[in-house]
Formats: C-alpha cells, structure tokens, sequence
C-alpha cells in the first residue's frame, strides 16, 4: 500500500468515526420491552452532565432529572417525546399518551440504588385531559395509590417512608379525555 493510499484510508477512518460520534450524541427514542410491561418508549436518558457525585446530592433534593425516563406511549407533536417531563419545571414540555388513558404509564429507572421518600405528580395543564387515579409501584414491590391530580397545575404530593429502589412507576388507573400524561413527575430522596 502507498503512502498516498495509507493516508487517504486513514482520513477516511477518521472521518467516518467523527460522523459515527456525532451521530451517536443525538438520542433517538429507543422501544423495547419490561419484564411484565408492554413494549416501553425511552424518552430521556441522563445527560453525562446530569449525573452528580455524592457531594452534589448529598442533600434530599429532586432526583428525577438523574433518571432514564421511558413511557407507555408519547404523542409526537411539536415537542417531539417530552423530554422535560422529569427535568424538574412544571411547563408544556410534558409527557402526553399517544391515545392511552387507563394504563398508560412511566417509569424512572436510576443506574445506582437512590433513597426516595416522595413524588410529585403534575397533570397535563388542560381542563379535558386529567388524571383520576393511579398508582405508583416501586421495584421493591410496594405500591401506592394516587388519587386524583388537582387540574390547575398544582402538585398532587405523595409522601411515605424511605425506601431504597432503582425505579418507580407511575400507572395512571383512571383518566379523562383522549390522551393522559403529566406535565411533571418530581422525586425527592437522595441517590446512594
């Protein structure tokens, strides 16, 4: 092999590996299935910047933005996948169902066990689109109901003793209007 052909091979690999990373930075939604769950669409994953040593959550504070967030379903809209949905502002960058009312669901996956002792739940800013009742259910197998999230925007605060889980569900039981979703899921604890 030349020398000319050598370099022309090696800035073809080069290029090629730049473009591969550049692609792998943007994040697609990504659909797979939980063991007793249907088949699950991720729609965030913690940015590296996200993530935080024991020294910046050593506090109780909000720990859902350190979680890979996945749903039963998402309307594609404007927002494309509501990425904010557990970013810690309650605005319209929610998560709304594609169709789904009762049993439609999230889940909040941590990749290290986290200390949790409370969630917020936000409904859709809307009057026709509401939650009813739901359920969260913790992979330490306990479970809570949830009743009725207050339309206006205000959080529906669920608060129980200190467990330590790596993911939380929420299952939304009853809803009214086409699509269910939340405007916000908060959780308070600490990660371990």
């Amino acid at each position: 092999m030349t020398k000319s052909v050598r370099s022309s091979v090696t800035l073809t690999v080069v290029a090629l590996c730049l473009i591969a990373g550049f692609l792998a930075i943007e994040f697609r939604a990504t659909v797979f299935k939980f063991r007793g769950h249907a088949a699950a669409t991720i729609i965030r994953r913690p940015a590296s910047l996200v993530r935080a040593g024991k020294k910046e959550t050593a506090g109780v504070g909000n720990i859902a933005p350190f979680a890979t967030v996945s749903v039963s379903s998402v309307q594609e809209s404007g927002d494309a996948l509501a990425p904010g949905v557990a970013d810690g502002i309650a605005d319209s960058r929610g998560w709304v169902t594609e169709g789904e009312t009762a049993g439609a669901w999230i889940r909040l996956d941590w990749g290290a066990p986290a200390t949790v002792l409370g969630v917020d739940l936000y409904d859709l800013p809307n009057l026709t689109e509401n939650v009813l009742s739901g359920t969260l259910t913790f992979d330490d197998g306990s479970t809570i109901p949830v009743e009725s999230l207050p339309p206006g925007g205000a959080p529906r605060r669920i608060r129980f003793q200190a467990k330590t889980v790596r993911s939380v569900v929420f299952r939304i039981d009853r809803a009214q209007g086409p699509n269910a979703g939340l405007a916000e899921i908060m959780v308070f604890g600490t990660m371990n």
